[in-house]
């Protein structure tokens, strides 16, 4: 399915919108003096721009397509990816970890493990985060090319290159803050460009009534049928509560540095705690954004959709906005594009820079030479994803390939941030440990499943499963492995640690408690109204 000519109007939308990224990295590179304005932003960003970078960060044109066909697949149980793998690690991120991050001046996620535990668990970690990111910023890639062979029918390998290229340019020039900059006009063109489709469909169809009266009795529920796993995607209980709400949810929106870079790079304490649960209030509202659309397709379009549900947005796009508001429509598919994408690079270059490079390669060079090593970094990384869009291509679903992503890379981090945060016990070659047999643990999950020793209902509840092996054997593995080693001098562990946190600096914040409690109640109500 083609959408059509765009006509000149639209495609001048979309110029418009790639000249502007272009001009805001070069406008800001006389500002990169330094590796710490390049890779940090100068932590002098204010919390609303983080705020809304942090939910931009993750908005992709992959989550938009992805989620619509799952909301017009399987309906109100597409909730959970945000209600449940997103909000709660959102807050805890905030409230309780994010004091430590930013009080201790660490640049990177890993680097908070060099200091508590040790330099092989910061090695393995680093290595693996990114590993992690290459394959995952090529996923970006991949899926924009997707979309405009399907939108505009560019040739996929042309478009990979294209976008490519345009993310390159304004990271290259101006880092992680034209990155932040551009991830908030991203945002709200994403917004703008997609919530009509909402408004008109639930019009056409009468209204929230009338969408429901024809949506089938399966799609409208989040949490009836799922304690036995009677449902569309065969989930259950268990899979769901452990190993998407806590393992994938908080090792994700926790310790993934490619939305925690943005808190680190807020002015201040208080606006780095901020960050997330600004954030937390979009994403609360976003699956109406894109879940609903795919139901409205649907029950308005269920011919021309057919079991293509991939489609879904595409269809009402093509079907409600006429030229200009095409135009508009496929600007918010490339600007959530972007936003993924870019996260992705100036997260890779500061681990590789700081992580790699300084700590292990060249440590104590003059920071010009940090300079130049991450903007070449840039467009290393810009490669790489090139390369990771090839590798995604041999997956038949894509959001399947990431889930099994975060069960191998990013499962074992919540066993280590959060024993290393809040268990003074926990000892210096723990952490290493840990993680290796985490991440073992979650591989050779994945080959017992491959092997037909371990079955499961769908792919989706394997990945699932094999987080929760995954991260709970961290957290095994760094228990008993704490009881029979030594533990960490005290005083090499100053910040680090909850019992030995900055006191100057105010943890239990009343305003952020509200503002957790707030979100809490309006997730608890959401979960209650659409269960």
């Amino acid at each position: 399915m083609q959408l059509g000519q765009l006509n000149w109007f639209d495609y001048s939308i979309l110029a418009l919108f790639v000249s502007y990224m272009v001009l805001v990295g070069i406008l800001l590179k006389k500002k990169m003096k330094g590796s710490g304005d390049f890779l940090l932003a100068g932590r002098k960003i204010p919390g609303w721009v983080t705020g809304i970078a942090f939910i931009s960060a993750n908005i992709s044109a992959l989550e938009l397509i992805g989620m619509s066909a799952s909301g017009a697949e399987y309906g109100f149980l597409t909730f959970h990816f945000y209600y449940l793998g997103a909000i709660p690690g959102m807050i805890f991120l905030g409230i309780f970890m994010m004091p430590f991050y930013y009080s201790t001046k660490i640049r990177s996620v890993p680097e908070y493990l060099k200091y508590r535990f040790d330099k092989k668990a910061h090695f393995f970690n680093s290595l693996t985060t990114l590993l992690g990111m290459a394959l995952g910023s090529g996923i970006y890639l991949y899926s924009m090319s997707l979309i405009f062979e399907v939108m505009l029918g560019w040739d996929q390998t042309f478009s990979i290159f294209f976008t490519a290229g345009v993310v390159l340019v304004y990271t290259y020039f101006g880092g992680l803050s034209s990155s932040i900059y551009t991830e908030v006009l991203q945002f709200f063109l994403t917004i703008l460009g997609l919530s009509p489709l909402v408004f008109i469909g639930l019009y056409s169809l009468g209204g929230w009534e009338g969408l429901m009266a024809k949506v089938p009795s399966t799609h409208k529920h989040m949490w009836v049928g799922l304690s036995g796993g009677d449902n569309a995607l065969g989930w259950d209980a268990i899979s769901v509560i452990f190993g998407l709400g806590f393992v994938l949810s908080f090792s994700y929106w926790t310790c993934g540095f490619a939305e925690v870079q943005r808190a680190m790079a807020a002015k201040d304490y208080h606006s780095a705690r901020m960050t997330p649960l600004i954030g937390a209030v979009f994403k609360i509202l976003l699956p109406f954004l894109t879940i609903i659309p795919g139901l409205i397709a649907l029950t308005k379009f269920p011919d021309q959709m057919g079991k293509e549900y991939n489609k879904s947005l595409l269809i009402l796009i093509k079907e409600f906005y006429p030229h200009g508001m095409l135009g508009l429509g496929v600007t918010a598919m490339v600007a959530a594009f972007m936003a993924g994408m870019s996260s992705s690079i100036t997260a890779l270059n500061t681990i590789f820079t700081y992580d790699f490079y300084q700590t292990y390669i060249r440590p104590g060079r003059p920071d010009d030479e940090y300079l130049k090593v991450g903007k070449l970094c840039t467009m290393g990384s810009v490669l790489f994803a090139i390369l990771g869009s090839f590798i995604a291509m041999r997956f038949d679903n894509v959001m399947n390939y990431i889930q099994l992503l975060f069960s191998f890379f990013n499962a074992p981090l919540i066993g280590i941030f959060l024993l290393g945060m809040f268990w003074v016990r926990a000892s210096a070659v723990s952490g290493f440990w840990g993680l290796l047999l985490g991440t073992t643990a979650g591989i050779g999950h994945f080959v017992l499943v491959e092997m037909g020793v371990l079955f499961y209902k769908t792919e989706m509840v394997s990945n699932f499963y094999g987080a929760i092996y995954s991260g709970f054997t961290c957290i095994f593995v760094i228990w008993i492995v704490s009881l029979f080693t030594k533990q960490r001098p005290i005083e090499e562990l100053e910040g680090l640690l909850y019992s030995t946190r900055d006191k100057s600096l105010p943890f239990w914040d009343r305003k952020l408690l509200l503002w957790g409690t707030a979100l809490i109640v309006l997730l608890t109500g959401f979960n209650l109204w659409l269960a």
